[in-house]
């Protein structure tokens, strides 16, 4: 069954990539999945659906490097302000099958006292270069806050020129900071 997903307003029959990426956010935090979701059952099967859909790049004005929610993980993980933290790279890179774009998702969970605030990021690369680092694209981040059976949702959009020079960077500064705290 072939679904169809679209940047923007969810409808009954066809619901938003923002939304399936807050649904992942929150089976990643252990949280209460969203009940209009039930079918989406596994992130490789929203992949594959993810990979038929047309991607929307309209709102995608500003540049990775100004988005608020890297600089805001940067510094949690900076001041060590968390009681645990997890973290998950993307599932898939890329499917064997497809070679002219590519998705990556990541997460970044933080607990601290009885507060969950988690990072979920989708990068999307519509025209690979021959040199996939090399590429253009799209991220995608959702914010997810919960405590006290509240939660508080935000979304962030951002585009790259270059992969590799304009979001690679903050992967490891991530990456590198994530693997310190779980020294500690």
């Amino acid at each position: 069954m072939k679904r169809v997903f679209k940047m923007g307003r969810a409808t009954k029959k066809e619901p938003s990539l923002e939304d399936i990426l807050a649904e992942e956010l929150r089976r990643e935090m252990f949280l209460d999945a969203g009940s209009k979701f039930r079918y989406v059952d596994d992130w490789d099967m929203i992949m594959n659906s993810v990979y038929e859909l047309p991607v929307q790049m309209d709102g995608y004005d500003k540049k990775v490097a100004d988005m608020k929610m890297i600089k805001e993980m940067i510094s949690v993980l900076n001041t060590g302000d968390f009681d645990d933290v997890k973290r998950s790279e993307s599932r898939r890179k890329q499917m064997k099958k497809l070679r002219e774009i590519m998705y990556m998702y990541y997460n970044l969970i933080f607990t601290k006292d009885k507060i969950k605030t988690g990072y979920g990021a989708m990068i999307y690369f519509p025209n690979l270069r021959a040199d996939p680092e090399r590429s253009s694209g799209i991220v995608l981040m959702t914010k997810h806050v919960s405590s006290n059976k509240k939660s508080k949702i935000t979304y962030e959009k951002g585009k790259f020129d270059d992969f590799l020079i304009d979001v690679k960077p903050y992967i490891e500064i991530l990456g590198d900071l994530y693997r310190t705290t779980r020294k500690l």
